[in-house]
């Protein structure tokens, strides 16, 4: 067997470094590497077998995050010794073409650890394109974003087959939570809808906690056996193990199912097993690890019926119902409705896409997190900008609920004007002052924007004003250098407004004379992480469908997709790219946001979360 023995430096008792390459050894004689010298990694292969403290051991583990963001790796061989890739182990590796993974399968893994690539292993290998091998992926041990965004990889996003000269393609099935969820979320919410012909009375008798708790469970029941008819073998055959004296069992071994044990006394286990090929088994289906499983199982063997040993419990199916509306956001909305005559369409709440009331609830609390939120939607001098004060309104909730900011650390700010924005800059810096940099700051702008014609300065608009004189409005620069200078660890400012003299949608402010401009461009300092709407002269789109500006829609969609738990450089990412797309095709204009950020964030707000 080929080892790769040169550069070797042992660095302690337990540890070997090979070609830039940590090898360590843990107190079950199992062996993880790393790479500790990213840079000079290109071509790796690995070994089965490395020398530590003088002794030969297997290599059979890669650790998490063991190869990320190798950005000069090219290629790797993973050797058959290896059973286990931990979470991360190859993500962002930018520049990896080519993987030899190894031939085992890693079915075996026991319940409770992490698996093969539960968390992506190959997330973000953007130019990976060929992986050989005959690896066998379970559903219960790899999560759908193993290969995500390895568009080359002809199998993205799916398991393997055993047996196969090379990975091929194969649906993966689906998890219970997978299958179940969206359609238990769209049938309860359609039925606890408040019907057109219903009044708010006949809608509280019919909709209340305890009909709300048989409409979950009724149709969790029903979902569990459409998925259990979907997805159980219509034969079943396991491989028996060596038969257990002291309890009188056999364990059998279901491959994917898990395993169950036969319950056999001592006098018939030898033509038991003897004849096991014959033996007839009745499985009892059911759901565990999110997973079809086998809880308990009948063998039959010439009319006489064995029972399982031991019965397992299926999951608690309770969780699935948290991704289903709260009855009491859905009741705070009808009353809304009821306050403002009925103008926002009930049927839109409903809607899959709807993200106003659906906002995921966070356990943690962000008390060193303060948020200021404006949104200017009525002008006194100017056409209005639709949608702000929502905008503003649901970004608060979010901040609250899924962030976990404190409502006593949100200050928002409805149709502010000039001296509404001097004092929002104000407290947020007298707060950041006495908290002595140890807070992060988001700061939120929904309304409009105006160019300097001559300038080319951008200003925010207070609703006051008209941007005819430019006194009466908020320089933009001035907002980034105190947002900049703000004794913080991080500031993350969203800009949902253009300067370029455009209103939200068609048309023109007065002030900008029907002269789209390009607005003089502006750095970032401090510790400022700016995130804004539209690029140049071009326009902040409405997304009319949605009751939301376009890019504040994509924002929150991202932040209720991930509950929150997402990094500022996957958050950029994902709004920049849905906005440009849905611009085309709900405006017929393009629109693209534009990330800024300050020198001494160059190399981490990517990673940064909130």
């Amino acid at each position: 067997m080929a080892m790769l023995l040169s550069a070797i430096m042992v660095v302690a008792d337990n540890d070997v470094i090979i070609d830039g390459i940590k090898y360590t050894l843990d107190k079950n004689n199992s062996v993880s590497c790393k790479a500790v010298e990213k840079q000079r990694l290109v071509d790796v292969q690995i070994p089965s077998v490395v020398k530590i403290g003088g002794l030969e051991f297997y290599v059979d583990k890669i650790a998490p995050e063991g190869f990320r963001k190798c950005n000069s790796l090219r290629s790797i061989d993973i050797p058959n010794s290896v059973k286990h890739i931990g979470d991360y182990a190859f993500n962002d590796c930018r520049n990896l073409e080519s993987v030899v993974m190894p031939d085992e399968a890693v079915a075996s893994v026991p319940k409770g650890t992490y698996g093969f690539g539960r968390y992506g292993i190959f997330k973000g290998c953007t130019k990976l394109a060929d992986v050989r091998g005959q690896t066998v992926l379970y559903p219960r041990y790899v999560v759908y974003d193993a290969f995500y965004d390895c568009k080359e990889v002809p199998f993205y996003n799916t398991i393997v087959a055993e047996g196969s000269a090379k990975l091929t393609q194969m649906q993966l099935a689906s998890t219970f939570s997978d299958f179940a969820s969206a359609r238990l979320k769209r049938a309860v919410e359609e039925w606890q809808r408040r019907k057109s012909y219903e009044t708010i009375a006949q809608w509280e008798s019919r909709v209340n906690d305890d009909s709300r708790k048989s409409m979950l469970d009724e149709n969790l029941a029903a979902l569990r056996l459409e998925y259990i008819a979907k997805y159980s073998p219509t034969t079943i055959k396991g491989k028996i193990g060596e038969y257990v004296r002291d309890f009188e069992f056999f364990p059998i071994e279901l491959g994917s199912l898990g395993k169950v044990y036969a319950s056999v006394p001592v006098a018939d286990a030898p033509v038991f097993r003897e004849r096991w090929n014959e033996v007839m088994l009745q499985p009892v289906y059911g759901i565990m690890d999110d997973n079809l499983s086998i809880l308990s199982c009948t063998f039959s063997l010439d009319g006489k019926e064995y029972p399982s040993a031991r019965s397992f419990v299926e999951d608690d199916f309770a969780p699935l119902a948290q991704n289903v509306t709260p009855l009491s956001a859905v009741k705070e909305y009808e009353q809304m409705l009821l306050k403002t005559n009925g103008n926002v369409e009930s049927k839109k709440i409903y809607d899959a896409d709807v993200i106003d009331i659906n906002i995921p609830e966070s356990t943690l609390i962000n008390e060193h997190t303060f948020a200021v939120i404006i949104g200017n939607e009525n002008y006194q001098r100017v056409a209005n900008v639709d949608f702000a004060s929502n905008d503003a309104r649901v970004f608060a909730k979010y901040c609250n609920r899924t962030l976990g900011i404190p409502e006593t650390n949100i200050r928002s700010y409805f149709d502010a004007t000039y001296g509404d924005i001097l004092a929002a800059v104000r407290d947020i810096k007298e707060i950041a002052s006495v908290y002595q940099g140890e807070i992060r700051v988001l700061f939120y702008y929904a309304g409009h924007g105006i160019p300097d014609e001559s300038t080319r300065n951008a200003y925010l608009l207070p609703t006051d004003a008209s941007g005819m004189e430019t006194d009466a409005c908020y320089p933009l620069t001035k907002l980034y250098e105190e947002l900049g200078s703000l004794n913080a660890n991080l500031v993350v400012a969203f800009i949902d407004a253009c300067f370029s003299g455009s209103l939200r949608g068609d048309g023109m402010l007065a002030s900008a004379r029907g002269i789209r401009l390009k607005p003089r461009d502006i750095g970032a300092n401090g510790n400022l992480v700016v995130i804004s709407a539209a690029s140049g002269e071009q326009t902040a789109l409405p997304y009319e469908k949605k009751n939301h500006g376009m890019f504040t829609y994509y924002l929150l969609n991202k932040l209720n997709e991930t509950a929150g738990n997402v990094t500022l450089g996957e958050l950029a990412d994902y709004v920049a790219s849905e906005v440009a797309r849905q611009s085309i095709v709900e405006n017929r204009k393009l629109q693209t946001p534009t990330i800024k950020y300050s020198q001494a964030l160059l190399n981490s707000w990517r990673e940064m979360r909130f």
